[in-house]
């Protein structure tokens, strides 16, 4: 009896089995993406119609772009007009920032001077020669601003554009807002500076803004 009852369960197990398996495989076809055919790879019918309308409308685009239009290209590029007045306004914009920019380090440097020159000056611990030198260096520092300035304006008013005067002790240079000088010029300017200055000719230097 057990042998039979063995046998019974073992073919109810198997039958199970097999509906199950027989349930798996039906929903796994069900699921499954069906396979291409070789036929179907073929491009449809009107396909290189729409081609050929893709590519023409392409091209038309392209020759509303690049035929007879102004692009970006067109419009950047550089004239001759105006061309020589635009780089003088340039080159005088520079020599004018160049003037105003000395002065100002000028102005600056004078100023920190001055300002040391003061404080030996007004300390009580300074020993009296060396206030009497600063007074002297003082004075000497005044009188050159007041010069540079008023040969600044004389030089100017005789037609430069610009000048700057740098007195440094028995030396003065004179940088004029010019690239070339003509002898006439440069006389002018020395006149102007040795009758100003007291300076002789050797210790004076003319030099054109390059």
């Amino acid at each position: 009896m057990l042998v039979i009852r063995k046998k019974n369960i073992i073919v109810g197990l198997l039958v199970v089995l097999l509906i199950v398996i027989g349930y798996l495989n039906f929903w796994f076809n069900q699921n499954t993406t069906p396979a291409v055919k070789p036929e179907d790879n073929r491009p449809p019918t009107g396909d290189k119609e729409g081609n050929r309308q893709e590519e023409d409308q392409l091209k038309t685009e392209e020759d509303q772009t690049f035929g007879g239009k102004i692009t970006i290209t067109d419009l950047e590029q550089p004239t001759d007009f105006g061309e020589e007045e635009g780089t003088s306004e340039a080159t005088a914009s520079a020599y004018a920032s160049f003037f105003r920019d000395y002065r100002f380090e000028r102005e600056q440097v004078r100023s920190e001077e001055i300002e040391y020159i003061n404080s030996v000056v007004n300390n009580p611990a300074s020993d009296p020669e060396l206030i009497k030198e600063a007074q002297s260096q003082l004075l000497e520092i005044t009188a050159n601003m007041e010069a540079e300035l008023a040969m600044e304006n004389l030089i100017k008013a005789k037609g430069f554009r610009d000048a700057i005067v740098i007195i440094h002790r028995d030396n003065v240079n004179v940088i004029v807002d010019k690239t070339e000088l003509v002898p006439d010029e440069v006389a002018m300017i020395l006149d102007i500076v040795k009758r100003e200055s007291g300076k002789d000719t050797d210790n004076i230097k003319i030099i054109p803004k390059i």
